[in-house]
């Protein structure tokens, strides 16, 4: 199996043009937060706009952010410890909106399957991949924000590569690169970027702890249908 990294949704339509499996990665917050809800039992709906968000039709919840910052009259803001913590039945419908992630996902339709990866379930996500299970090539991306690279999303994807590269799978330069990126970044680096500086600055420092954490939430979110539920 060949395992390579690429950024953004040019690297998601590029990867879904191939017909590669594809880990869309987004640690501060979309992926984690998606984890978190296909671990409760939810179906966790992307979609790209908040209109569409605010009118998708039977949504138990909604989920919308800009900025990092909640959309006013949606139930949640992105964020992965006020969904832990709140009551919802298995099965609830989830549909999310966010600045980046859910761009990237939407551009990655056509790929040969689409999961959601993140520090919080690294290990799990490598572990549904190895030996080719989704195909011969897969390709993880990090989102970034809004065009631009991020540390914290490059150095998950290196999580996630690392561990594929421990189960034989064959990087190619840029891959390596992340990985390398990942073992050198500590969380206390990560910790003080700047996503992490907006995120402190909007109140959600209990969020940076709980995305920065590693194989916490061992779940392998897949898309089906529409909605991410548990492989």
């Amino acid at each position: 199996m060949i395992a390579r990294y690429a950024g953004g949704e040019t690297g998601a339509r590029a990867a879904a043009r191939e017909g590669a499996a594809v880990v869309v990665v987004d640690a501060y917050r979309a992926t984690t937060t998606i984890a978190v809800l296909v671990h409760k039992g939810a179906r966790a709906v992307p979609v790209a706009s908040i209109e569409e968000a605010a009118d998708y039709p039977g949504a138990d919840f909604r989920i919308g952010e800009r900025g990092s910052a909640k959309v006013k009259g949606f139930d949640f803001g992105n964020s992965p410890t006020e969904v832990s913590a709140a009551e919802m039945k298995p099965g609830s419908t989830v549909v999310l909106s966010t600045t980046n992630g859910t761009r990237v996902l939407e551009a990655a339709e056509g790929a040969a399957a689409i999961f959601c990866g993140a520090f919080v379930n690294a290990s799990a996500v490598a572990e549904a991949l190895e030996g080719g299970a989704y195909g011969p090539r897969v390709v993880v991306i990090g989102c970034g924000w809004e065009g631009y690279r991020s540390s914290e999303d490059e150095a998950a994807a290196g999580a996630i590569l690392h561990h594929l590269s421990e189960a034989g799978a064959e990087l190619d330069e840029r891959a390596e690169r992340v990985v390398a990126l990942y073992r050198r970044h500590s969380k206390d680096v990560l910790a003080k970027n700047t996503a992490a500086r907006r995120l402190l600055r909007l109140g959600y420092e209990k969020d940076l702890g709980f995305c920065l954490a590693e194989d916490t939430v061992p779940v392998v979110p897949r898309l089906l249908d529409g909605a991410f539920v548990v492989d």
